[in-house]
């Protein structure tokens, strides 16, 4: 018993220090020419030597069936666009098997036990650290230039002619976007759907600090939820709470436009429907699609060398599926995400966490209609967290809190 409870603390240790990690640590270049690491990266065999001792307790599920598929099935898709040499590519299956050990690992946690101790004080740590950044107090914008990096730090603040221009908050992540979706994960976290006043001044906190993102998609995603909350009548909420909601969140957002625009002195991104962004991802996406057509089925493999050298960014995930690995690859992606949101749609009245794992899946599903979250490290990591901590199948037993 000594021993198992010693386990018990190390398991949960574990994936605080991975989700502290994948939220705070940046990442690290090993050789030039492949793709960076997380320290996350280095606590997989660890992660993998731990399930290995639970092996009991974990129950298989005919989701792996999906994985193990689509792991099966890049190499064919590699090796018919004559690419079976390139290095590089074989990552992509190593995101497939991170991403699966992850969840695994993650499944043998409590959601409740788990976000309880380390949700809250990391979110306080991120809202810091993010406010101190926005108004580059003490100059802090230099020192995570030179750590962290990145071309939107660079530009915070600025237009391409580096003048003046709208904030849009990134923290510590690799852009708005990503950061608006890391808000959103502590947003559904803290969301009250039993009503409760301490709860949504926190889920309201995470909403500002969302919406200083800047993220459009985001923004619709949070609508989108909120419909959702209320077609599925998935709180408690009466007419005047939902009134004190939706008000608060119109004044969170005119806080944030003011913010984000000096006072209105620019024009709030997320305001400019039709701006050049949106403008270059319909040509992208026009012209990828023209690719498709040529290879509907297989598609081109990984090949991210394509974008690169085109400084192309395809930002749809189900476009970047249906262009790497064609229809085959686009059901087995779509398989990943939507069965697990199909099986929390099933058993969404049953406990509270279910509801929590379905909103966030939904607002995933959705940000990649205009961005590639499941390409990016962190929001890759973040999904896995939720989907083990959440989804009752992988565990074998429903949960109940």
């Amino acid at each position: 018993m000594p021993q198992s409870n010693t386990l018990d603390k190390f398991i949960y240790l574990l994936g605080g220090i991975i989700l502290i990690s994948v939220l705070c640590v940046p990442d690290i270049s090993l050789k030039s020419g492949w793709p960076k690491v997380q320290l996350v990266d280095f606590l997989i065999p660890v992660v993998g030597s731990t399930l290995l001792i639970k092996v009991k307790d974990i129950k298989l599920h005919a989701y792996w069936a999906i994985i193990v598929l689509f792991c099966a099935y890049i190499p064919i898709t590699m090796h018919l666009n004559g690419r079976t040499g390139v290095i590089a590519d074989y990552f992509e299956i190593y995101k497939l098997l991170k991403f699966s050990l992850l969840i695994l690992f993650f499944s043998l946690l409590n959601y409740e036990r788990f976000s309880s101790v380390w949700f809250k004080p990391i979110f306080i740590g991120l809202a810091a650290i993010n406010l101190l950044h926005f108004f580059n107090i003490f100059n802090i914008n230099d020192l995570l230039q030179d750590v962290y990096g990145g071309i939107h730090r660079e530009f915070f603040g600025l237009n391409s002619l580096k003048q003046p221009a709208t904030k849009r908050m990134i923290g510590l992540a690799s852009s708005p976007n990503i950061n608006a979706i890391v808000f959103s994960f502590f947003a559904i976290y803290f969301l009250p759907l039993k009503f409760d006043r301490t709860k949504i001044y926190w889920f309201l906190g995470a909403i500002l600090l969302m919406l200083m993102c800047q993220s459009r998609t985001s923004i619709v995603a949070l609508a989108g939820v909120l419909i959702v909350i209320a077609i599925l009548r998935l709180s408690n909420w009466n007419l005047k709470q939902w009134g004190t909601v939706l008000a608060s969140l119109i004044g969170l957002y005119l806080v944030s436009w003011a913010l984000v625009t000096d006072f209105f002195s620019h024009t709030s991104y997320s305001n400019n429907v039709v701006s050049n962004s949106a403008m270059g991802r319909l040509e992208t996406w026009a012209y990828l699609f023209e690719m498709i057509k040529e290879s509907p089925i297989v598609g081109y493999g990984v090949n991210k060398q394509y974008f690169y050298e085109r400084k192309l960014y395809s930002e749809n995930e189900y476009i970047l599926m249906q262009w790497r690995y064609g229809a085959i690859g686009l059901l087995l992606y779509l398989g990943m995400f939507f069965l697990p949101l199909w099986k929390y749609f099933q058993q969404r009245k049953e406990a509270m966490h279910l509801r929590k794992g379905f909103l966030f899946l939904l607002i995933i599903v959705t940000v990649a209609l205009t961005n590639n979250p499941y390409q990016d490290t962190t929001i890759m990591v973040l999904t896995a967290i939720m989907l083990g901590l959440t989804w009752p199948f992988l565990k074998g037993q429903k949960q109940h809190g």
